[in-house]
């Protein structure tokens, strides 16, 4: 069922995300929880959704407000799966660009 499911993946989750190891990387354990934190923001917006559109559901008159309320729903999930990944670039990005200027500070990079 669905739902046993989803109760058994948000456990994992969980444990997951608590015992996450360190890395002796700080670069690495920053750009881990980065990640991580962009992962939440993207399950909460889902979650957040998913309750508005039970709720509307739960309100629905006839089977065209169900199907309209569903299409809503797909199309909003879908913006926000745009976003995440908007946001996953960003961040990604940014990272490189630390990491290039950590090279210039820490290696002998100079061009003749």
């Amino acid at each position: 069922m669905p739902y046993q499911e989803f109760q058994e993946n948000w456990r994992i989750l969980s444990e997951l995300i608590a015992n996450l190891p360190a890395n002796e990387n700080e670069q690495m354990n920053s750009l881990v929880k980065s990640y991580i934190a962009q992962n939440l923001l993207l399950l909460n917006d889902v979650f957040s959704s998913s309750i508005d559109n039970l709720i509307r559901l739960q309100k629905a008159k006839s089977t065209n407000d169900i199907i309209c309320t569903q299409a809503r729903f797909s199309n909003e999930i879908s913006k926000k799966l745009s976003l995440s990944t908007q946001r996953f670039l960003n961040t990604s990005l940014g990272h490189i660009a630390d990491y290039n200027e950590w090279l210039k500070a820490h290696c002998d990079l100079a061009t003749d």
